[in-house]
Order: C-alpha cells, then structure tokens, then sequence
C-alpha cells in the first residue's frame, strides 16, 4: 500500500473546502458554536460572516442557581455577542434567523434584530419570546416579501396585532401559545387571508373561538393543525373552507354547529373533539344515560363527521370516541378508511364503536392504543341493577367485567379488517381486573372476525415469561374465525409469534426470537 495515501493525518481536510461549503456546515450548528470556530486558524476568523443561518438562545442562561446577578451578566453579553454577529454580517443574505429569547422590558434590542434579518431577506424566521411585559410582533412581519416559513412562539404576552398582512411566498405558518390583539376574529380571518400561497398552518395552545364563531378559509392549505387549551366554552359555530387539505390534527371543543365542513381532499385526520366538563358530568349521568338522554339537543357533531367521513387514515381520541356517543345523531358510512386508530380510556365506554366500525366497509387495519373501556352499563354504585345490564351488580369499589357491548355485534362478524395492533397491551390501570378484560377481549376478536391475518400486541410488561404465557393461551383457542392467522405479542426485547388455525385438529407453530428492530 502506498504510504503518501495513508499520509492525512497532518492536512487539514476540511480547511481545504471552499468558503461556501464551510459556510454551509457552520449553519448547521448553534451560532455560538459556529463563532468557536473563528480560533481554529486566520482563514475561518471570518467566515461567520457568511454563515446563512443564525440559531440564537439566550434562554440556556436563564437557570434559578445561577442567581441573578450571574443571569443578568449573561444576558448582557448575550446582547453584545448578537450584535457583535449583525455587525459583522452587514448585509449578507440571510436564510434562516433562529432567535429564543427572555427579555424583562420593552427596550429590549430583540425589534431591531428581527428587522435586520427581515432587511436582509431572510426567508425562514423562528422567534420565541418569553416576555414579563406584553411585546407586539413588528408588524413588518406580516408585510415580508421574502419570508417562505414563519413560526413565532412564547406566552400569551406574545401579541400579533393584525393591521396589514401581505405574505405572498409564506407556505407554513406556526403559532404556538401566542395571542391575537383582536379578539373578534377578523383577525385571524385576516392573516390566514393574507397568506395566498400558505400549505400549512400549525395553531397550538391558542384560543380561537373569537366571538363564538371560528372559520377557517384558504383555497392553498393542504395541512391544518388546530389545538385549543381545555376550556369550558362551547363555540358557535366552526367552519372548515380548505378544498386542498390533505391532513387535519383538530382537537376543540364540540361547537353548537358546523355550518360548512369543505375538506374534498382529505386523506389523513387526528380528532380530538371533546365535550365540556359539565357535557360530561351530563352525559355520564346514570339517570340521564338509562332513558336515553343524548346532548345532541344542545350540540351536534354529525356535520363535521360527515366533512372528514372520506378519509383513508382516521385517529380518533378517547374523548372524540365518547363525543361520537353523545354529539353525533348518525355516523356516517367511511367508504374510504382503511386505517384506522382508537385511543382507549378506562373512564370511556365504547358505545359508539360498533355502529362506527360497522360503517367502514373497506377498512383494513385497525389499531387501539390500549384496550380499556368503561362499563358500557353504568354500574357504578351500590344497588343498582338494571334490566339492560344482564345480572351485573356492583359491591362497594368493585366494578363489573363487562364485554363493551352485548351479543355479536354486526361490525365483528362481518369485519373486513386483516390486521388487528393493540399498542400498550396489559397496561395496567386502577382496576383490578383490567388485565383479565383485556386478554378476553383479545380473544373474543381472534374467534369473532373472520377475516384476520394478523394481529401484532405491543405488550406492557417486562418479564418475557407474561409474553410466553399470553401467546399460548391462544394457541389454546377452540375456535378462530379467520382460516390462519398469525399473531406476534412484542415487549421491547422479545417477541412470540403465533399462528393459529381455524380447525382445532390443525397444529399451531410458536416461535420467539429476540427482538432487533424499533417498537
């Protein structure tokens, strides 16, 4: 071998890089760091003054133990070391101005460095303000001819005070914990108007009921992510005019009414509607659910289910599930679903599930993340016994092991679903019985639906002998509706894997075998 190839141990490979791709790499780390590495030699003194992106935090300083002398001395040459970098720069283009920042008054420099990387053209702008006092984004924020994404972050002290909006290249748009100066609603009306060519709006930890009536209108949006805080209000009225959307995340209060729900080109949707504290105390009501009391009298979802109904992938939440039960007076046929996931709660029954299931016909994979329901019977108290709860009684704290409905129902005998996921199976709850109810249930849809091809249980426990034991109380099974079906249960370092046949002559095969791949 050639010893002058082997001989790179005294050259500087990287040193030998064009200005522009060491500029290139530099933007990939904090500006701090980026500005170390002016001491390596003469040659990279400089070349932060043409590293495109500047990723700047003073909040790594804001530590109790440090005191607050120390906090303030660091704050200050935080201050001096940004400007020293503006300075530097000039007026380089700017691609990317990164800036997470506490400031104590309204003096702060934090204007006067947003305007700068504005000035300079900067097309990706992330800002996070925490602030004791309320701070106005500049409004030349929202008149940017350059800005291609936007994501400004804080506290409600955070204010977007909407005048004038013009963002013709703006494609995505983040708001997280931020306020509105203008409660009415034209506000946000307004900015999303304002954004001709806006993909994506992200609206975390924001309330946007404004005046009771929410819209949401924009020919362009193709992913909508909506996540109000848990408040008690029930909005007026919320309206969805995205023709384009392809992905909606939605979690909100149920409104009173869903006047338009325009989503044509839905393919993917998360639900998190949810009813009030006080709809639920309502709905759970034992007198109330045995004579079939509904809240759809007050509110109803049924418009905004029929706006998603032609989704392939559906997650609906645990609190989306009971709002189903109590806010929707049809649910309608989702010919097109053929994925969809179920967030369980041991405090929500599953009432409405079978009529949901039962009316997606294509559906070819189904996923519950955990396998917990409340008792569908509402035998919660002592001396209750209803005719509708076929001899379940309750003593003291204990509950009754309930199947989630009665019978067969429809959706289960006739289900077209060939894969069945249990994620957190044999989590462990406050009920005693809630591993036995699961494992029972487990084996209720093995011997009920007729056309499982596989069924994968993510199994809570870390002892490999519970996954040993539950693989083989199925191959135990009598009776299996599917012809085979194969059936993995995976903890974090093993997994059995069990087939099992409809006849119970036939054999059934057990392996297991140590687990290399992500859970």
């Amino acid at each position: 071998m050639n010893p002058k190839k082997m001989d790179t141990g005294s050259k500087d490979l990287i040193s030998s890089l064009p200005d522009a791709l060491i500029c290139h790499i530099l933007s990939f780390l904090s500006t701090k760091d980026a500005a170390l590495t002016s001491v390596l030699s003469q040659r990279w003194r400089n070349l932060l003054a043409f590293v495109p992106n500047l990723d700047l935090d003073n909040t790594i300083y804001d530590r109790p133990k440090m005191g607050r002398k120390r906090r303030r001395h660091l704050r200050k040459s935080f201050k001096l070391f940004v400007e020293r970098v503006m300075a530097l720069q000039g007026n380089a283009p700017l691609n990317k101005f990164s800036l997470r920042c506490k400031i104590a008054c309204v003096t702060s420099p934090v204007n006067r460095w947003v305007l700068n990387a504005l000035e300079r053209g900067v097309v990706d702008l992330d800002l996070y303000i925490s602030s004791e006092h309320e701070y106005p984004l500049p409004p030349q924020v929202l008149m940017s001819k350059t800005l291609v994404r936007l994501k400004v972050a804080g506290t409600d002290e955070f204010i977007i005070d909407v005048k004038e909006v013009s963002l013709p290249k703006l494609k995505t748009l983040h708001m997280n914990d931020v306020s509105f100066a203008d409660e009415s609603g034209a506000a946000f009306g307004k900015l999303v108007s304002g954004c001709h060519a806006l993909e994506e709006l992200v609206m975390v930890k924001m309330y946007w009921d404004f005046g009771g009536s929410c819209s949401v209108s924009n020919p362009t949006l193709k992913r909508l992510t909506i996540r109000t805080p848990n408040i008690d209000e029930i909005p007026e009225s919320v309206s969805f005019d995205t023709p384009n959307l392809v992905y909606l995340d939605f979690t909100d209060v149920v409104a009173a009414k869903y006047p338009k729900v325009k989503l044509d080109s839905l393919v993917e949707a998360s639900v998190g509607i949810k009813m009030t504290p006080n709809q639920v105390f309502r709905g759970r009501d034992l007198v109330n659910r045995h004579y079939g009391y509904k809240l759809s009298k007050v509110v109803n979802a049924t418009d905004f289910i029929m706006g998603i109904s032609n989704v392939k992938i559906l997650y609906l939440s645990s609190q989306a599930l009971e709002a189903l039960t109590f806010c929707c007076k049809a649910i309608p046929v989702f010919n097109n679903l053929i994925h969809l996931t179920i967030e369980t709660d041991q405090d929500v029954d599953w009432e409405s599930l079978p009529n949901l299931l039962k009316n997606c016909p294509n559906l070819e994979t189904l996923v519950f993340e955990g396998l917990h329901y409340g008792d569908t019977n509402q035998c919660f108290d002592v001396g209750y016994r209803f005719k509708d709860t076929n001899e379940c009684f309750v003593t003291g704290a204990d509950r009754c092991v309930c199947k989630p409905w009665d019978g067969i129902p429809v959706w289960l005998s006739s289900s077209p679903v060939k894969k069945l996921k249990v994620l957190k199976f044999g989590e462990v709850t406050y009920y005693k019985d809630d591993m036995d109810k699961q494992t029972d249930l487990m084996n209720y849809f093995v011997e009920t639906m007729p056309n499982l091809e596989e069924v994968v249980l993510y199994y809570d426990t870390p002892f490999d002998s519970d996954l040993e034991i539950i693989s083989h109380g199925f191959q135990m099974l009598e009776k299996v509706a599917s012809t085979k079906c194969n059936i993995q249960v995976i903890s974090d370092t093993i997994s059995f894997s069990t087939t099992v046949y409809s006849s119970a002559s036939s054999t059934s095969g057990l392996v297991f075998f140590k687990n290399t791949f992500p859970v």
